[in-house]
Protein backbone atom coordinates (compact mmCIF):
# COMPACT_ATOMS: atom_id res chain seq x y z
CA UNK A 1 0.00 0.00 0.00
CA UNK A 2 1.56 3.27 -1.08
CA UNK A 3 1.26 6.42 0.93
CA UNK A 4 2.43 5.23 4.33
CA UNK A 5 5.89 6.09 5.68
CA UNK A 6 7.37 2.59 5.29
CA UNK A 7 6.20 2.31 1.71
CA UNK A 8 7.56 5.75 0.87
CA UNK A 9 10.88 4.80 2.49
CA UNK A 10 11.02 1.60 0.44
CA UNK A 11 10.38 3.32 -2.89
CA UNK A 12 12.89 6.10 -2.21
CA UNK A 13 15.53 3.57 -1.18
CA UNK A 14 14.76 1.35 -4.17
CA UNK A 15 15.39 4.24 -6.54
CA UNK A 16 18.79 4.95 -4.99
CA UNK A 17 20.07 1.51 -3.97
CA UNK A 18 18.09 -1.15 -5.80
CA UNK A 19 15.29 -3.46 -4.75
CA UNK A 20 17.27 -5.99 -2.69
CA UNK A 21 18.91 -3.38 -0.48
CA UNK A 22 15.62 -1.51 -0.20
CA UNK A 23 13.90 -4.63 1.11
CA UNK A 24 16.61 -5.18 3.73
CA UNK A 25 16.62 -1.50 4.77
CA UNK A 26 12.82 -1.46 5.08
CA UNK A 27 12.82 -4.68 7.09
CA UNK A 28 15.42 -3.23 9.43
CA UNK A 29 13.41 -0.03 9.85
CA UNK A 30 10.31 -2.10 10.63
CA UNK A 31 12.19 -4.15 13.22
CA UNK A 32 13.51 -0.99 14.89
CA UNK A 33 9.95 0.40 15.02
CA UNK A 34 8.67 -2.83 16.58
CA UNK A 35 11.54 -2.85 19.08
CA UNK A 36 10.84 0.75 20.13
CA UNK A 37 7.12 0.08 20.51
CA UNK A 38 7.80 -2.93 22.72
CA UNK A 39 10.70 -1.39 24.63
CA UNK A 40 9.02 1.89 25.51
CA UNK A 41 5.48 0.48 25.67
CA UNK A 42 4.07 3.04 23.27
CA UNK A 43 1.71 2.89 20.32
CA UNK A 44 2.81 3.23 16.72
CA UNK A 45 1.49 6.53 15.43
CA UNK A 46 1.87 7.32 11.74
CA UNK A 47 0.66 10.89 12.16
CA UNK A 48 3.90 12.00 13.80
CA UNK A 49 5.73 11.09 10.60
CA UNK A 50 3.53 13.48 8.62
CA UNK A 51 5.27 16.53 10.09
CA UNK A 52 8.65 15.05 9.19
CA UNK A 53 7.46 14.42 5.64
CA UNK A 54 6.23 18.00 5.34
CA UNK A 55 9.57 19.37 6.55
CA UNK A 56 11.41 17.19 4.03
CA UNK A 57 9.10 18.42 1.26
CA UNK A 58 9.73 22.06 2.23
CA UNK A 59 13.50 21.49 2.20
CA UNK A 60 13.20 19.80 -1.19
CA UNK A 61 11.30 22.78 -2.61
CA UNK A 62 13.86 25.24 -1.19
CA UNK A 63 16.65 23.20 -2.77
CA UNK A 64 14.88 23.18 -6.14
CA UNK A 65 14.33 26.94 -6.02
CA UNK A 66 17.96 27.48 -5.05
CA UNK A 67 19.17 25.27 -7.91
CA UNK A 68 16.91 27.07 -10.39
CA UNK A 69 18.21 30.46 -9.23
CA UNK A 70 21.78 29.20 -9.52
CA UNK A 71 21.19 28.38 -13.19
CA UNK A 72 19.45 31.69 -13.89
CA UNK A 73 15.81 30.58 -13.80
CA UNK A 74 13.03 32.09 -11.72
CA UNK A 75 10.26 29.81 -10.49
CA UNK A 76 6.76 31.25 -10.33
CA UNK A 77 4.05 29.54 -8.23
CA UNK A 78 0.92 28.40 -10.08
CA UNK A 79 -2.55 28.42 -8.53
CA UNK A 80 -4.23 25.07 -9.10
Amino acid sequence: MRGNPLSDFYWKTKQRRGSKKAIIATARKLLVLIYCVLRYETFYDETKYESTRQKQEELRMKRLVSDANKYGFKLVPIDL
